[in-house]
């Protein structure tokens, strides 16, 4: 008889148990041959079958017609023979046996009987339960990282190993069952949590893989959570899983445990609703944080202020009195309030003096989300002299992290010992560049306390208080400045620019004796400054200065007298374009063009002809300011110079004179140059040209492998007007590449259309940039059409979503009003209230109507959310009123 493949063989019997068939695998298996084998009793040629009391599980399946399984792991084998492939572990062949019964009709007449030879599985899995219980931590890493988790064997394997000593091995076995190919890995993952969850090593192994799981093992944890013969730890820890899975739905079972009676489980209920938020969950969450118990209305303050649902934030008005929640209470109100909770936030401080950094950041919070200006407004028309006095006094003694806040809160104040307290801040670097912003608005008042600063031992403090003085245009402080010429480099350069800023003219001379400064970024803040004071004894002195026996001196004379346009310097630039320095002759050249004399020409063509590289890249570079048809030869050929600045140079020149007769060279230059840096240059310059002829290689330099290169030239395609551009921006989209994306996206924003919409939307939703999500949303806002709108609305479904697609839907502005009334018609109560939220910030009249609707809601939270929005409308509707009707006051 032909041998058989394969690794199971079947036989039947009757009712008897006398062999009806017995096919060739188990001819090959036990070497008992068909004839041999039919027509004899099963029990007869196999006697330890009744020996082993395996003949009773047959008869059982004879007796009632239901299927058994003989597993390899209790029984070994039903037929006693050898291995067909040598064993290391069993002299016999393991075999996993499924007993079927045969029936005519409904009466039973038979077996059928598969036995599938394990043996080569069950003598891996013997090695491998060897190797996990190795004393050597590499040969049981190594074990877990031979098993593929493919069937609940495996699973169970590893799952015994979750508790290992080693961390090395405990993460290999997390990953091993978070990339199980089944459901056995999931299952032994939830069955580790529910039995072995006071284990910390088994415990955090198993939370780690479920959280990576390429599994769906939400709905599993969702009935654990809600299993009623769990105790609390394990419910503790499911919802401290499903709240690091952030999926929403697991929001219906995580608000029903904020009624768990283990305190514990409530907290970390809280706060993976946190995690996940649902907006459908703060309401539940704002009645926790009424409760006013420590433990978890803390934790519920902290999810209000993550989900950013706003209509809850009149419910934690009255926390603001808790001595224990007052600070937590104070930063949610920030994230949620609207211009009402402002008087509270500020009886707060009234109250407690201590309380003034926590309300100041809630208050930054506030004016950053709503309209700055109006907040500011509204606290100083409130805020009590002892509330700015504590302010002013927190801002001068703040941490870092309550400095930003209180810097924005005082900056909004009109009271006496503000600038000084701002003026002081400037001495500490975490808040320097926003004291300087804040003190730059402050005018004279400012001047005195920080020009003290310019006296101070530190450096950076010195360049801030020069910096600010320029930009209050503080000409008080010019001496002062003047002195600090003669400070170090840096400081230098900083007084200069804050003396061209102030334009005193006392300042000319001293700016002119830094001309000789060996610095060179001291000599051009000089020059800068010089050109902008403008002085009209200028001219003259440049007379003298073009003459001056040092080269930096006539190089600064140069500049400036180009800057100014000066036409009376156009011989002495003449001269000056064969000086002997190098210097010298390359900012002639460049100025001659700007004071539009005919010589320039002559000038800039010997020099390329003539020059050092330096000065033809001078040459290219001046005759960007020179007529076309004059510029275009010599640039065109200043396009093949030996220098790759010279064509790098020539590349930016041809751009900046817009003229489409470049497209070709500048095409040749960003395809085939070997410098990158020239390759750049030309697609920056064909992004200014526009030109449809520069299309193709754009298109193709957009995927370029040098992403400098490939960024530019997305870019140039986002300013393009062919109808071929949206294709490749979008495709532009996929890249990896950052400056990549935005490029891509600010290019669509200039395309439209719906095509966009679909491309656009999938990034906002599932990018995994933040910086590129939010470009996206405000993509989509600015496009405003009726798909974007609509996109917008869907994206605020996803709770990780909602804030980004409520902001975005608000920037529409009041013409989008009918679009976003759709959005009330969304099965998803959430994305209502976001709706609702969104026309609470807008001004139009039929919002309101909108929002009056919205009462008869079914759902208890959207009735609640419009209820907060109608009511903050009507207060700013009533503080309009009031501010209209409030006599003016004296000019």
């Amino acid at each position: 008889m032909a041998g058989s493949t394969g690794s199971s063989g079947v036989f039947t019997t009757d009712r008897a148990l006398v062999i009806r068939s017995w096919d060739n695998w188990l001819v090959d298996a036990t070497g008992i041959a068909e004839p041999d084998a039919g027509g004899r009793s099963l029990v007869e040629l196999f006697p330890d079958i009744a020996h082993r009391g395996l003949e009773a599980r047959l008869r059982q399946v004879l007796e009632h017609g239901t299927a058994d399984v003989l597993a390899a792991a209790l029984h070994a084998y039903l037929i006693a023979c050898p291995p067909r492939v040598p064993s290391a572990h069993f002299t016999r062949m393991q075999q996993h046996v499924t007993i079927a019964a045969i029936r005519a009709g409904v009466e039973v007449v038979g077996l059928a009987v598969t036995i599938e030879d394990v043996t080569e599985r069950r003598d891996r899995e013997r090695d491998i339960a060897l190797r996990l219980a190795s004393p050597d931590d590499t040969v049981r890493l190594l074990a877990v990282r031979t098993i593929a988790v493919a069937d609940h064997r495996e699973a169970a394997m590893l799952a015994g190993a979750l508790g290992d000593q080693s961390w090395r091995v405990r993460r290999a076995v997390a990953d091993a069952l978070a990339h199980g190919e089944d459901d056995s890995a999931r299952d032994a993952l939830i069955a580790a949590v529910r039995e072995r969850h006071r284990d910390p090593g088994v415990l955090n192994a198993a939370l780690t893989a479920l959280v990576a799981a390429d599994q769906d093992v939400v709905p599993s944890l969702m009935a654990l959570l809600s299993a009623h013969d769990s105790n609390a730890e394990v419910r503790t820890y499911t919802a401290l899983a499903l709240g690091l899975l952030e999926d929403a739905r697991a929001v219906p079972p995580l608000v029903h445990a904020l009624e768990d009676a283990d305190s514990n489980v409530r907290f970390h209920a809280i706060e993976a609703l946190g995690r996940i938020r649902s907006r459908a969950a703060a309401l539940p969450v704002a009645t926790i944080a009424e409760t006013r118990e420590f433990s978890v209305a803390f934790a519920a303050l902290e999810t209000l202020s993550m989900i950013g649902e706003p209509s809850v934030a009149p419910s934690l008005v009255p926390l603001l009195q808790d001595d224990l929640l007052e600070t937590a209470a104070a930063e949610a109100l920030g994230q949620l309030g609207g211009e009402d909770v402002v008087e509270p936030l500020l009886a707060l401080v009234n109250r407690h003096p201590a309380a003034a950094a926590a309300v100041a950041s809630a208050l930054s919070a506030l004016s950053a989300r709503l309209d700055m200006a109006s907040i500011a407004d509204l606290i100083r028309a409130v805020v009590t002299p002892a509330a700015a006095l504590a302010f002013v006094s927190a801002l001068r003694s703040s941490s870092d992290a309550d400095l930003g806040g209180l810097l924005n809160v005082v900056g909004m104040l009109d009271v006496d010992g503000v600038e000084d307290a701002l003026a002081n801040t400037l001495t500490r670097a975490i808040a320097r560049r926003r004291a300087s912003e804040l003190l730059s608005t402050r005018g004279p008042k400012a001047v005195p306390p920080v020009e003290a600063l310019l006296s101070s031992d530190d450096a950076e403090v010195r360049k801030a208080a020069a910096a600010t003085l320029g930009r209050l245009g503080a000409v008080d402080a010019v001496p002062s400045l003047i002195t600090l010429l003669e400070d170090d480099t840096e400081i230098a350069v900083v007084a200069a620019g804050a003396l061209g800023a102030i334009g005193d003219a006392r300042a000319l001379h001293p700016l002119i004796a830094q001309l000789d400064r060996p610095e060179a970024a001291v000599r051009q803040a000089a020059v800068s400054a010089v050109s902008s004071i403008g002085h009209p004894d200028l001219p003259a002195l440049f007379a003298k200065l073009f003459a001056h026996e040092s080269p930096w001196v006539r190089e600064g004379a140069a500049r400036a007298a180009g800057y100014l346009g000066d036409a009376g310097s156009a011989d002495a630039l003449l001269a000056l374009a064969s000086d002997p320095d190098e210097s010298v002759r390359r900012t002639a050249i460049e100025q001659m063009a700007l004071i539009d004399d005919p010589r320039a020409l002559g000038v800039i063509r010997d020099a390329l002809a003539k020059g050092t590289s330096a000065v033809r890249a001078a040459a290219v570079r001046a005759l960007s300011h020179l007529p076309w048809a004059e510029a275009l030869p010599l640039l065109t050929n200043a396009c093949d110079d030996a220098d790759p600045w010279v064509r790098y140079y020539a590349a930016r020149s041809l751009g900046h004179l817009g003229r489409a007769d470049a497209v070709e060279t500048l095409v040749r230059l960003a395809t085939n140059d070997v410098v990158p840096p020239v390759r750049i240059a030309a697609v920056e310059a064909l992004a200014e040209l526009r030109a449809p002829d520069g299309f193709t290689a754009l298109q193709a330099l957009a995927f370029d492998t040098d992403p400098a290169i490939s960024r530019q030239a997305v870019f140039a395609l986002g300013q393009s007007s062919d109808v071929r551009a949206a294709a490749a921006l979008v495709d532009a989209l996929h890249a990896e590449d950052r400056a990549l994306q935005l490029a891509a996206l600010e290019g669509l924003a200039r395309v439209g259309g719906d095509d966009v919409v679909s491309s656009v939307a999938p990034l906002a939703a599932h990018g995994a940039d933040r910086i590129v999500r939010d470009a996206a949303f405000r993509l989509l806002a600015r496009l405003g059409t009726p798909a974007s709108v609509h996109a917008l609305i869907a994206l605020a479904a996803d709770p990780q979503r909602t804030a980004s697609a409520v902001d975005a839907l608000a920037s529409l502005g009041d013409a989008q009003v009918a679009l976003l009334a759709r959005g009330l018609e969304h099965d998803d109560s959430a994305v209502r209230c976001a709706v609702l939220e969104v026309l609470g910030r807008l001004g139009h009249p039929s919002a309101d109507a909108l929002l009056a609707g919205a009462l008869q809601d079914p759902d208890a939270g959207v009735r609640l959310a419009a209820a907060h929005a109608l009511g903050r409308r009507d207060l700013r509707a009533a503080r309009g009123r009031a501010s209209a009707a409030r006599p003016a006051g004296p000019e």
